[in-house]
């Protein structure tokens, strides 16, 4: 198997490692600001740029990017040291699933937020000794006049 740049990835490689080049924060841009905040200065200026959430459809603020092309923008950007992480949970596992259900108004509400870092979205698993899987997940719904509250734990 060839594992070399086609020439339209070679084309988007080259073309990748000049905006990072050109645009990774510097040190003196990065002090000072504690771990979210630079997480923020940088994905802000990847979104500002195009260079956001690129795997994403372009109607929801990616760039419509390729399976390689993800590959090869996480190749470019992985030779600096850069703020991150702090958005996998909202644009990798939420935004997908909203790009598939939700409606148009909650796209335009919530996706550009995601993509450019104003918002972080997490998961919350913290119950004591409750793990992070549903496995131990118990509830029951139960008629209360007009409403059907569920009530329940995760088992210990």
């Amino acid at each position: 198997m060839d594992f070399n740049d086609n020439q339209e990835e070679a084309a988007f490689r080259t073309e990748a490692a000049a905006w990072l080049k050109a645009n990774v924060p510097s040190a003196d841009e990065l002090s000072g600001l504690d771990e979210i905040a630079a997480a923020k200065l940088w994905q802000k200026r990847k979104y500002d740029a195009g260079w956001a959430c690129i795997r994403w459809d372009k109607e929801f603020g990616g760039r419509g990017a390729t399976a390689i092309e993800q590959v090869i923008w996480n190749q470019e950007e992985a030779k600096y040291d850069l703020p991150g992480g702090v958005f996998s949970i909202g644009q990798g596992m939420a935004a997908p699933t909203m790009m598939t259900w939700a409606a148009e108004e909650h796209h335009k509400r919530y996706l550009p937020k995601l993509a450019s870092g104003e918002e972080i979205w997490c998961q919350l698993f913290s119950e004591p000794a409750g793990g992070s899987d549903l496995a131990a997940l118990r509830t029951k719904a139960e008629r209360d006049g007009d409403e059907v509250p569920v009530r329940g734990c995760k088992g210990m």
